[in-house]
């Protein structure tokens, strides 16, 4: 599910050459989906928790999933966050298309204080969710600029209704910009992942006690 219909329709055309027809894409937002109470034995939120009006989307998952069953919120590391020369070179370039096409406010202001004034676990647990841990682990990367190109449209602030028309006046701006770091060197980076996973509680088996 993605509120952006480009992205449903990757989803859509890589479940057909996968040959995955039980896979089904849905264009809508979290706050809207229709689903009927124990739908889902998991539910995963991939980088777009914070975007969310989180409150309200961790009461409906409670209700979505079965006993038992999880939200995953999913974490990564961006490219353009980093200390490396290509990665504050992409940063910048990608401030000033955003500027350009309008898009600044489809980033949501002081996302990151709403979370730091009440975690996410705390969101989770006021819908009656338990902890189930957090992991973390890290894997190195080598970048083109054809991938970087196609994970940016997989953003919510430049996707391709964003880009839209400037989409090849973008990407030949993108491979200016990076190719002043690749001769010599690659644009290596080492992506940090995190899960952290909340179950709703599964009745006790009859004759126990808590």
């Amino acid at each position: 599910m993605d509120a952006e219909p480009d992205m449903t329709e990757v989803v859509r055309a890589k479940a057909i050459a996968a040959g995955a027809p039980h896979v089904h894409a849905a264009t809508t937002s979290a706050e809207e989906l229709q689903a009927e109470p124990g739908s889902f034995e998991l539910i995963v939120i991939g980088n777009a928790f914070h975007r969310l009006h989180r409150s309200l989307v961790a009461e409906r998952s409670y209700g979505w999933l079965e006993p038992g069953g999880c939200v995953a919120l999913c974490w990564s590391t961006s490219p353009w966050v980093g200390p490396a020369d290509w990665q504050r070179a992409l940063d910048d370039l990608l401030l000033r298309w955003r500027d350009a096409l309008g898009a600044a406010g489809r980033v949501p202001a002081g996302w990151e204080r709403a979370r730091q004034q009440d975690p996410d676990r705390d969101v989770l647990s006021r819908a009656g969710f338990e902890p189930a841990g957090r992991h973390e682990f890290s894997a190195e990367h080598h970048w083109t600029t054809d991938e970087l190109a196609g994970h940016i449209r997989s953003t919510s602030f430049l996707p391709p209704a964003v880009l839209a028309d400037h989409a090849a006046e973008f990407d030949a701006d993108l491979t200016a910009e990076l190719s002043r770091y690749t001769a010599g060197a690659d644009l290596t980076e080492r992506v940090g992942f995190a899960y952290e996973l909340a179950r709703k509680p599964a009745p006790a088996p009859a004759g126990t006690h808590p």
